[in-house]
């Protein structure tokens, strides 16, 4: 039977197909940075929920202990045992396995404690930020190598650099809540626990980060002198930088650098000696999230003026800052 010419056989023409092709990428175009947005908001619930958890772990600590978890570090290079403050929150944040075979008779780099300083533990982590498996070394050793602790993107603001008064960027210096070989007590907060902060992000260490921008993959040659959530030396003062991050001290309090090079002028660093050189920092669009002595989470915009920021940090300024955060 001879086929009706008039019909048509089923199917896309080659126009019709090229069309559905390019509606389909539209969409896919315009759904893509829906997602990431998305993806990237549940990142921040995750990393907010982090430094809620470590905050609690202070407070949970300060109900035992009596005085809040601050770091030991013995001045200078030296054998003597250098404990985070941040290590004795092990127990309190699950980890209690990691802090039973801790030696706190021995230095954080001692043999006898690598099984535990090497391991990687979630709640310390930032989910937004790169290489979650990378790892600080000491900062004295000669050749330097990234091979023993794991590290954290939360830390201890104890703080604010004395420079920042002396170049008019502050309006006071002076301690944070948890400085070093102290035994914080709420009654040193006398700011506040509501308006001093506890920890903050200080992410990536110890590589370099600048302005969203990965200074060298090289940690031989460039590193900040933190990272390791067993250091205390991973504990940080505001001292702020430039607004490229480059220089330090400077007006830029938030994401601009996550701190100083160490590697060019050798350690000791000239300035900061064998303390740590970190600074604030995150990998969220416009700002990091802080947790304060009252537990509470609390995201800064990176525009926060320094001078607002170094109130939120001193524990007994006599002052409040005007940004509250969001």
């Amino acid at each position: 039977m001879l086929q009706n010419p008039s019909r048509r056989r089923a199917g896309f023409t080659l126009v019709e197909l090229l069309v559905v092709i390019a509606i389909i990428g539209i969409l896919i175009a315009l759904l893509l940075p829906a997602l990431q947005v998305a993806r990237e908001a549940a990142r921040r619930s995750q990393c907010t929920n982090n430094l809620k958890q470590v905050a609690l772990a202070a407070h949970t600590f300060e109900n035992s202990k009596k005085h809040f978890p601050s770091s030991i570090r013995p001045a200078g290079l030296t054998p003597l045992p250098r404990i985070a403050g941040v290590t004795l929150l092990l127990p309190f944040i699950e980890q209690s396995n990691t802090f039973k075979i801790y030696d706190q008779s021995k230095n954080w780099n001692d043999v006898v404690n690598l099984p535990a300083v090497s391991t990687i533990i979630p709640t310390f982590l930032c989910p937004t930020g790169p290489k979650p498996e990378r790892l600080d070394g000491l900062p004295e050793a000669n050749p330097w190598s990234a091979t023993i602790a794991a590290t954290t993107d939360y830390s201890p603001t104890i703080g604010v650099d004395a420079r920042l008064k002396t170049a008019n960027l502050v309006d006071k210096d002076g301690k944070g809540f948890l400085p070093k070989n102290e035994k914080p007590r709420f009654a040193d907060v006398k700011d506040g626990t509501s308006n001093t902060i506890l920890y903050a992000e200080s992410a990536g260490r110890p590589f370099v980060w600048r302005k969203g921008e990965l200074v060298s993959e090289d940690l031989v040659k460039t590193r900040v002198n933190a990272g390791g959530w067993c250091r205390p030396a991973s504990d940080y003062s505001i001292d702020g930088s430039s607004y490229d991050g480059k220089t330090s001290p400077g007006p830029c309090a938030i994401n601009c650098t996550n701190g100083e090079d160490v590697v060019p002028g050798g350690f000791p660093h000239s300035y900061y000696g064998s303390e740590g050189t970190a600074e604030t920092y995150a990998f969220h669009n416009g700002g990091a999230n802080v947790s304060f002595g009252d537990g509470s989470v609390r995201f800064l915009a990176e525009t926060i003026d320094i001078r607002e920021f170094a109130k939120l940090v001193t524990r007994d300024g006599n002052e409040v800052s005007k940004n509250e955060g969001q």
